[in-house]
């Protein structure tokens, strides 16, 4: 799945998972959650690549774009938090990371560095769900429906998304809506 939506459930992933007021109570509470942000969004990674899904962005732009997303994201994050976002943003590309980074440098850059086993079972052959055959109505259903819940999280759980993104934007105490 483009680099794009792995970053979407990142953002998620953090909103889900981060109780603002319950770790406002104590610091250790923040290196709990990152952890559990990390391991969840690697393993949201592979419920992504396993789902069927067609590539809708250039893989060059997706994967600027998506770098772009995760900078200002994190910038734009609370202090207190950014340890969790941050987490959860690698967690979602630690995957390709392992498994796919070494081919696309010898690609970009024609090197040839030594390209190992796939350690993921989503990047398995067996196991992936990318199309290649253009067939791609069910990839957009399914990126629609992952873009949906993420949205939904952040709506549900508005309040700890305003702690979290927005205070930067405005610093004055956050009001629970």
């Amino acid at each position: 799945m483009n680099v794009i939506f792995h970053t979407t459930v990142a953002v998620g992933v953090s909103v889900l998972l981060t109780d603002t007021e319950r770790i406002e109570q104590s610091k250790k509470k923040i290196g709990v959650t990152s952890v559990l942000a990390f391991i969840t969004s690697v393993f949201s990674h592979g419920i992504m690549d396993y789902m069927p899904h067609c590539y809708p962005i250039n893989s060059k732009i997706d994967v600027a774009l998506s770098f772009c997303l995760m900078l200002f994201l994190v910038f734009m994050t609370d202090k207190k938090y950014k340890s969790i976002v941050g987490l959860s943003f690698l967690g979602t590309v630690f995957p390709d990371l392992i498994d796919l980074l070494p081919s696309i440098i010898n690609k970009q850059l024609s090197l040839n560095l030594p390209i190992g086993e796939k350690l993921f079972p989503w990047h398995w052959h067996q196991y992936s769900g990318s199309i290649y055959n253009g067939e791609c109505y069910a990839s957009m259903i399914n990126h629609c429906f992952l873009v949906l819940i993420v949205i939904i999280v952040c709506w549900c759980r508005f309040y700890d998304f305003k702690k979290i993104f927005l205070t930067l934007l405005n610093p004055t105490k956050v009001a629970k809506t």
